[in-house]
């Protein structure tokens, strides 16, 4: 998979995570969510730097 359609995915899935996340914070689903994803963004985030410096 070619690096440009990587990154569309991954931004597909953000936003998407993003609206979850915005629910947990309003109430509709649980806060845990939020809790999860915010871990997962700071990760991602890491990642992806890691990766961008690597090459």
């Amino acid at each position: 998979m070619e690096k440009k359609t990587l990154y569309r995915l991954l931004l597909a899935f953000v936003l998407i995570l993003t609206v979850v996340y915005t629910l947990g914070i309003i109430g509709v689903v649980p806060f845990e969510w939020s809790y999860y994803i915010t871990i997962f963004m700071i990760l991602l985030f890491f990642v992806l730097k890691l990766v961008n410096r690597g090459s």
